[in-house]
């Protein structure tokens, strides 16, 4: 399961049943959905820990992307199940947004396999800030922060809660207010550009992220996020040089390592990519298990299947109820290496 520092549904579970062939589609079981036998689907859960009794269950969309274009878009239901009843393509993207606001992307490895997995997990406390109640702090880590006098942190706080909230308009002219008083706050110059790409105003979230990472070049997060624009809209060499600035701010981040790696696959560097996907894998083994179905992919196309075969194992020690196990099951067995 890849997991995101930053919210889980449980209630009663219906099993959709194929009355017309008297089975029950082995997807449909686990997560209820109304997917049929032996469907191509990509599907998923969305686990949102922590939700007071007391409070309203955050509303969760997940939107299937090639590129920036938008191919279909799920609510999650009350357990947090979504599903596209499509063929999983290699490079396509998932978009996670709760409450208006997005929280984290995957890219899709299709493989051999016509269903793809992709469970999330974040924490209300951590979305909401703390406690549901309070103002949410920033996520830019301490080394990338801007100093600020009380007057402008408070007025930081309360444009970073409006972004939180999802009122991205008020955020808008607050963090915009800010930068008129500071324009050497890279911090608001970064929550500008990440509301511009909210709005798939791409053009403007490249200008503001440029000017954020024209402050602090080493900033982390900019970096990153500046990565996935650029990844988004197939300009891979610039995802490249961006996301590169990211992992050497932060080597240990298990996302820019992905992303980079994939920026290089999509660049047709496949020799340069494996290095961070496998970093990447390292670094959050169980989170980043659908990589090892990227690796089996590219190395299945390069027909070089005894590695692939491998990267299959891998997933199957990692994701136990994993989509078309058997069949994963079968080429593993058909291919791997004699020892």
């Amino acid at each position: 399961m890849w997991r995101v520092q930053c919210c889980t549904l449980f209630l009663s579970f219906i099993f959709a049943v194929n009355l017309s062939f008297g089975q029950v589609d082995e997807v449909s079981e686990i997560t209820g959905l109304p997917i049929p036998i032996g469907a191509s689907v990509i599907y998923g859960q969305v686990i949102i820990r922590g939700v007071p009794r007391d409070q309203k269950r955050p509303t969760v969309f997940v939107y299937l992307r090639n590129g920036g274009a938008q191919i279909d878009k799920y609510q999650a239901n009350d357990r947090g199940y979504w599903y596209f009843l499509r063929r999983p393509i290699d490079g396509h993207s998932l978009t996670f947004e709760v409450d208006g606001m997005e929280v984290g992307r995957a890219i899709i490895a299709g493989g051999i396999s016509g269903r793809f997995r992709q469970d999330v997990e974040f924490d209300y406390a951590a979305l909401r800030g703390g406690t549901p109640k309070q103002a949410a702090p920033s996520v830019v880590s301490a080394r990338d922060r801007h100093e600020r006098n009380e007057a402008a942190e408070k007025a930081f706080e309360d444009a970073l809660s409006a972004l939180r909230s999802g009122d991205n308009d008020n955020a808008m002219a607050l963090f915009t207010e800010i930068v008129k008083k500071d324009e050497k706050d890279h911090n608001a110059w970064m929550y500008l550009a990440t509301i511009h790409y909210a709005a798939k105003k791409n053009d403007e979230a490249r200008t503001a992220y440029q000017r954020a990472l024209s402050l602090k070049p080493d900033y982390f997060l900019a970096n990153l996020n500046l990565g996935k624009l650029e990844l988004s809209e197939k300009k891979f060499d610039a995802a490249i040089a961006v996301l590169s600035k990211a992992v050497e701010a932060d080597p240990d981040s298990a996302d820019a390592n992905h992303l980079l790696g994939e920026a290089y696959l999509q660049n047709k560097k496949g020799s340069l990519a494996v290095g961070y996907l496998n970093k990447a894998i390292e670094l959050a083994p169980v989170e980043k298990a659908e990589i090892h179905l990227r690796l089996a992919a590219l190395y299945n196309g390069a027909g070089l299947k005894d590695r692939a075969a491998l990267e299959y194992k891998a997933y199957l020690e990692k994701v136990k109820d994993a989509p078309d196990k058997k069949k994963l099951e079968q080429y593993v067995k058909e291919n791997l290496p004699k020892t």
